[in-house]
């Protein structure tokens, strides 16, 4: 999806979600990360993103009740546009989780309109 005040991005290990990780595992690992809040039991956020742990049939379609409380195959970001400077904090931040899952961080559309990149 693409959008002028938002980006859309995803952490996964691929398209397909072929993979996962414990939910307890990657909550503990957040936790740890002084920039994110924990919203409720499978959201996190900053001051300019929103994170959701899902585990979904597909990486294009889901929805924010496809979470379990062992497997997580899906982190489904929005993320603020506006400030260059604050969208490089964050992408740093969430390459940061897309390394510790040893997964990718993919934007859904570019402003370019190419589909599933990897950033």
């Amino acid at each position: 999806m693409w959008s002028d005040r938002h980006y859309y991005l995803n952490i996964y290990k691929d398209k397909n979600l072929s993979s996962f990780v414990q939910t307890k595992k990657l909550l503990g690992f957040l936790d740890t990360i002084p920039e994110l809040t924990k919203t409720d039991d499978f959201n996190f956020k900053s001051s300019s993103l929103d994170i959701s742990l899902l585990f979904a049939e597909h990486a294009d379609s889901w929805s924010s009740d496809n979470v379990n409380q062992e497997k997580t195959n899906l982190l489904a970001i929005v993320c603020t546009k506006g400030n260059q400077a604050d969208f490089e904090k964050s992408k740093t931040l969430l390459i940061k989780i897309a390394s510790f899952l040893n997964w990718q961080l993919v934007d859904e559309r570019t402003d370019d309109e190419i589909d599933d990149f990897v950033l």
